[in-house]
């Protein structure tokens, strides 16, 4: 009872901070349209088969959606709980083939209903979920034989040798790095992935270190927060401006790497 207590208390405050976040998502995307590109990147990357039938979850406001929608033809049903992303997404999606919708997805059966579908994406969301094996095996429980789930994650800054340059970037700053960066870990989500799923396969999108893309993308408020945890938003945004400063010698010896991860559902 204890850790299904946190874990609602944890989705509450992700609810809270993405629905302080919207503008500034909508912002972001219109200066750097990287979830637009995170997106096709990832159905590039699962070979997604045009004309599917895929449930988003974490769907934000519906850029996801949208890219599936356009270049591969799917039919698209997104799903989050923030209710301001659902309703910006609701304004920018005008295509009778992608419904959104408020909603848990640790609680899909509740809302996919009898519908079956092709693919079940999580477009850099999975980190957020306190329990991970739950919206998993919930995925799986979706799935038509042969289909597929799969995430992008949360970004790695990795120096030449491999090394994690967000945490080398907080002690140049003086300031503790944070226990909890993520929610859940990649390594977590892959073995949640693995109980239900076969052949994981794991992809890479590389991409050169860019400091003021790092400093627009983590002074997001639902970002920052996790960053600079119990401190204003002031505050954490000034940090997190200093915070990637302190990296500008290494920008050509630094990548920003979002890793991927698919599986087929098991027969």
């Amino acid at each position: 009872m204890a850790q299904a207590g946190f874990n609602e208390k944890v989705k509450l405050n992700v609810k809270d901070n993405f629905d302080q976040s919207c503008r500034m998502y909508n912002l972001f995307e219109e200066k750097h349209h990287f979830f637009a590109s995170l997106a096709m990147k990832l159905a590039e990357s699962i070979n997604l088969k045009p004309n599917s039938i895929v449930l988003d979850i974490g769907c934000g406001n519906g850029i996801s959606a949208q890219i599936l929608n356009k270049y591969f033809s799917c039919r698209v049903l997104g799903v989050d709980l923030s209710e301001k992303m659902i309703e910006s997404g609701k304004l920018l999606c005008d295509s009778p083939d992608i419904r959104l919708l408020v909603g848990d997805g640790e609680k899909l059966a509740d809302i996919a209903g009898d519908q079956v579908f092709d693919y079940v994406l999580y477009n850099a969301s999975i980190f957020i979920f306190p329990d991970v094996e739950q919206t998993i095996r919930e995925a799986a429980g979706c799935l038509g034989t042969g289909g597929k789930i799969a995430f992008s994650f949360y970004p790695f800054l990795e120096g030449y040798a491999g090394e994690d340059l967000l945490a080398e970037a907080f002690i140049r700053l003086g300031e503790p790095v944070p226990r909890f960066r993520v929610i859940t870990d990649y390594d977590k989500a892959c073995r949640a992935l693995s109980l239900h799923c076969e052949r994981v396969i794991h992809h890479r999108w590389v991409r050169p270190l860019d400091i003021e893309f790092l400093q627009d993308f983590f002074s997001i408020p639902a970002q920052s927060a996790s960053l600079f945890p119990g401190r204003g938003y002031e505050v954490r945004r000034e940090l997190v401006c200093r915070l990637f400063l302190t990296l500008s010698d290494l920008s050509d010896k630094a990548s920003i790497v979002w890793r991927m991860a698919e599986g087929t559902k098991a027969a």
